[in-house]
């Protein structure tokens, strides 16, 4: 496996190797007395068959149905000296909640939950949306060796295979190991599946030749976003490119105009949530957590520079209100992509979806 000399132990930096047939038999026999820990506190019961120990010997990783864990808080101890004093918080075990147990599950159709709730998966918009699918790959490197898909989900669209056609690896990181189940079965040999935080790759300096982030940084606490960010940067290498997609929401002037109706009516169903919560003191429900910055705050707050491009304009709301088949439909959005391609910052900067482009010298 020669893709372990480019990890690094998530808690010390320092190097990781495969375990040896001896050291899995004599973690089996402490598994068995119940000798062995989680960093989380848990009592770890799973038999070895394969993992990852940091040459200091201090960490063990297990790789469970060839997924790596490389997850703070699944790191494997033989002493509680090294617990963590604090886990995973509240907005990411939301995250990963709802990809484990409900958005990686596909319906008789085949369609993914996650697919369902928040795409548009109408004959009318199929076109326009592989076209922005296809656009992600004319950002990349064409071909290298590691290929970081960032957040990576279930692979749920056929065409974000292409992004590492011509990659050696593609390499999966997600907190959900039920999207990297999904996505060890499409990318068979091809997938390195690692189970980690966005905001602490497991990653040495400069080895990803490129990599994408697709819809998923606004899911990351707001204070976090930006570390996840850097570290994309970190682990690029040499003359690499990545692309991360993100959502300006509120902050897109042009959504804000073409859906001034939904959004205040979103905007007072919030508020009102918001204030039962405090008469009852239950705490509202939410599905996911989100948060999107303003492109002045990434810009202003980021140690290096990037590229704006454009994704998609128009989100889900925008095309079920004024996108249909019998008024025009796929011409209208046939004509929006042509604009996007003529002018990619504008229309990056004022639409829903805007591509930061990442390469480093």
């Amino acid at each position: 496996m020669e893709w372990i000399a480019i990890l690094k132990c998530p808690f010390t930096g320092n190097d990781l190797r495969a375990l040896q047939p001896a050291e899995i038999d004599a973690l089996n026999q402490k598994i068995d007395k119940g000798e062995l820990w989680q960093a989380d506190g848990k009592t770890f019961t799973t038999n070895l068959s394969s993992g990852l120990i940091s040459v200091k010997g201090d960490y063990i990783y297990p790789i469970i149905n060839e997924i790596v864990l490389l997850l703070k808080d699944l790191a494997l101890v033989g002493s509680r000296d090294h617990l963590l004093k604090d886990t995973i918080s509240a907005d990411k075990q939301l995250v990963k909640n709802f990809y484990d147990e409900k958005g990686w599950f596909a319906n008789e159709k085949g369609d993914y939950e996650d697919a369902v709730i928040f795409e548009d998966l109408r004959d009318v918009t199929k076109d326009y949306i592989k076209k922005c699918h296809d656009r992600v790959n004319t950002f990349l490197n064409p071909s290298g060796t590691y290929m970081l898909d960032a957040a990576s989900g279930a692979l749920q669209f056929t065409d974000y295979l292409q992004y590492s056609a011509n990659y050696k690896y593609r390499i999966c990181v997600d907190f959900s190991f039920q999207a990297l189940s999904e996505a060890k079965r499409k990318l068979g040999a091809k997938g390195i599946c690692v189970l980690a935080d966005m905001t602490n790759m497991p990653f040495k300096d400069n080895v990803i030749d490129g990599f994408v982030s697709l819809n998923t940084i606004y899911h990351i606490p707001k204070d976090e976003q930006l570390t996840a960010m850097k570290e994309l940067y970190r682990i690029l290498a040499r003359k690499g490119k990545g692309v991360i997609v993100y959502e300006w929401f509120k902050h897109s002037p042009w959504m804000n105009v073409w859906l001034v109706r939904s959004r205040a009516a979103m905007f007072i169903k919030n508020r009102l949530a918001r204030l039962s919560s405090k008469m009852t003191k239950a705490a509202p429900e939410k599905l996911l957590y989100f948060h999107a910055h303003p492109y002045g705050y990434i810009k202003a707050n980021l140690p290096f520079s990037f590229k704006l491009k454009v994704w998609r304009t128009v989100n889900v709301p925008f095309m079920k209100a004024y996108i249909h088949k019998g008024l025009f439909g796929k011409q209208i959005l046939n004509w929006l992509y042509k604009q996007e391609d003529k002018h990619p910052e504008k229309y990056g900067l004022k639409g829903e979806y805007p591509i930061l482009l990442f390469e480093k010298d």
